[in-house]
This record gives C-alpha cells, structure tokens and sequence, in this order.
C-alpha cells in the first residue's frame, strides 16, 4: 500500500502517472517542475502517487534540504527537508475526494515525509485542478489573492462581448491602428522575447526572481509540441507585446508577457491577450488562468489589466503545514540564534 516517488527527469513516466486525474493544471507538468526547480537552490521535482482500490491520489512538490547563508558567507546545513509548490498553481491530485481513501493517501504520505525528515509543506493551489479539495485536513488554507481567468466560450464574438467594454475598444483601436498579432515560433522568436521581456522587468523595477536566464527558456522549450505557444504584436516589422501560454489539454497558463511601455496606449497588450485567447479557444482550451497581480491588492494595475482581459475572477489559496513540529521548532531556534533574530511567525519557509 505504499506510495511511489517519480522524478522529473522521467517524464514520460510523470505524465502517465498524470494522466488518470480528470483534470491537470500545466503547472503540474514535469518540465514546468524541472524549470521552477532550478531557481531554488538544491531542490529536486518529484510526484508522490498512490493507489487503493482503483482511486488514484497524486501529489507533484519540489523537494528542498533546509539550510541557509550565514553571514560569513558559509553555508549552513541541517538534516531536514522540506516540501514546496513549484511557483504556479499546483497541488495534490486525487480521483476522489471520500474521505477516506484522502485519509489513507496522506497517511502514507506522512510517513515517507517522516522517513526524509520533511518538517514543513507549502502549498500554491490550483483553481483549475481544484487542488484544494485535496488538502490534508491538518493543511492551514488561507485566500491569498484574487487571479483574473478567462471561461473561453465557443466563438470569437462571444469571447469579445464576454470582455468589458474599455478591453472591446482598444483592441479596436490596436487593429486600426496597423497593429499585426500573430503566433511565433517559440524557439526562433525567444531571443527577441527575452529582450523586451528584461526591459519590461527593468522599466517595471521587478525583483531579481522574475529574471529568467537561458536554462529556463530551455526547459520551457522540451515542453511537448503544442504545449508552448508564444504570441507577439507588431507595428510593422517591430514586435511590441508578446507573451507566452503553457497549454495542457483544457487548460492554459499566460506565462511571462513583455510589452513596449509606449504602445500600451494603443491597446498593443489587450490585442494580443484577445489573439492569444482566441486561437487557444480554437484549440479547445476552456480555462485560460491569466494570474495575479504584483501585489495582493484588488487595485495592483497588473492585476485590474488582466481582469478586464479575462472573463472571470478566481480566488487564489495557499496552504501551509507543520509536519514535524520538533524539527521546525528546532530549525527556528537555530536560525535565530545564527541571526540573532526571531524568525518571521507569518511565513512557514523563513530561512529561505
């Protein structure tokens, strides 16, 4: 009765194992694992799955040892471990959600977490996977933001009547003004996307973790094709806007769009978020998750430009978890004595 651990790295085994869940976010897919787990230090991408009496429960993490920087630059090592979502919408998966099969799934979990000494598990859910419903019981659930998401209807006038009327006119006015969206080829148009993307990052004074270097793009690249699909704007021979989607079966994820600060005002951004979402409808996408915001605030202005370019508003949960309440205590009194500070009480992960 024992669960099997799957890495990354075999992800024709990852997917299969995917495979029989209703319903999967792209961010649970193995190369969106192995892309996040590069920007945390020592982190390994895993799936835990489990099976009982034909129901299946899933559960995709990055595996991290806990330790930290000391001041004089060494690194401080512990025995522990700890359990995070990749950055996304992610979680545990399940074909059930009785409790009683979720019970003995995370039982046996619990205990393979014991054996790698897991003292802690931090959780970003999916809304579209609905992940939430197959928490732990134990797991703190907190609302952390609301995301703008777009319902795709079947026609290109419905998606059009579906967004408000301000987003009707500018993409108007983008396409009288000459503006041309189109679909790139991923990997030929990528060295242009990364220039107006670190210049948008730049303009926008965007903190050092939403710089992506050239490892990342390329584990974005072994993503299957149809899975990654880049959209621009142009003005004539100028690309303007752009921005990824990761696609999976109905779902998809905007991912990182980029965008000439001077062409907003003609409507460059909606054009292409309109163009992006009509051909992913074509390709019978349901669910377009357009995110959140730079902050947590109703009034961020990404957040209210990707609202009023989506359909609809989900709210976003986080999950947190002591699992071994000795260990994190232990942990904590380390940090603190190495700082000479009292750790942060409002953030689970604090030493990273």
């Amino acid at each position: 009765m024992k669960g099997k651990l799957i890495e990354a790295t075999d992800s024709e085994e990852w997917r299969r194992n995917l495979s029989v869940f209703p319903r999967i976010d792209v961010c649970q897919l193995p190369e969106y694992h192995i892309a996040y787990s590069t920007r945390t230090e020592r982190s390994k991408p895993f799936l835990w799955r489990f099976d009982l009496d034909g129901e299946s429960f899933g559960y995709p993490f990055l595996l991290t040892p806990v330790g930290w920087m000391l001041p004089n630059n060494i690194w401080r090592d512990t025995p522990y471990t700890d359990i995070s979502s990749i950055y996304g919408y992610s979680g545990p998966l399940a074909t059930t959600v009785e409790n009683r099969f979720l019970e003995t799934a995370w039982t046996e979990f619990d205990r393979w977490a014991m054996e790698n000494q897991v003292i802690a598990e931090f959780i970003r859910f999916s809304p579209h996977a609905q992940t939430k419903s197959f928490a732990h019981t134990e797991t703190r659930i907190e609302s952390n933001r609301d995301i703008a998401v777009s319902y795709l209807p079947e026609t290109e006038d419905a998606l059009m009547q579906a967004l408000d009327s301000k987003t009707r006119n500018m993409i108007r006015k983008a396409l009288k003004s000459g503006l041309l969206a189109r679909e790139l080829d991923a990997r030929e148009w990528i060295p242009a996307f990364r220039i107006l993307y670190d210049e948008t990052m730049a303009r926008n004074a965007s903190p050092d973790f939403f710089s992506y270097d050239e490892d990342y793009y390329n584990h974005l690249l072994a993503l299957p094709a149809g899975e990654l699909r880049l959209f621009g704007v142009f003005q004539e021979n100028d690309l303007i806007s752009a921005a990824f989607a990761i696609v999976h079966e109905q779902g998809a994820l905007y991912h990182l769009g980029a965008s000439r600060v001077e062409f907003s005002s003609l409507g460059a951004n909606n054009l292409n978020l309109f163009f992006m979402s009509k051909n992913l409808m074509d390709a019978g996408v349901k669910f377009l998750n357009l995110g959140g915001g730079r902050t947590t605030g109703i009034d961020d202005p990404l957040f209210r430009f990707k609202k009023s370019n989506g359909t609809a508003v989900e709210k976003f949960h986080i999950g947190k978890r002591i699992l071994d309440a000795i260990g994190y205590r232990k942990v904590a009194e380390d940090w603190a004595a190495d700082f000479k500070t009292p750790c942060d009480p409002s953030k689970l992960i604090f030493y990273r």
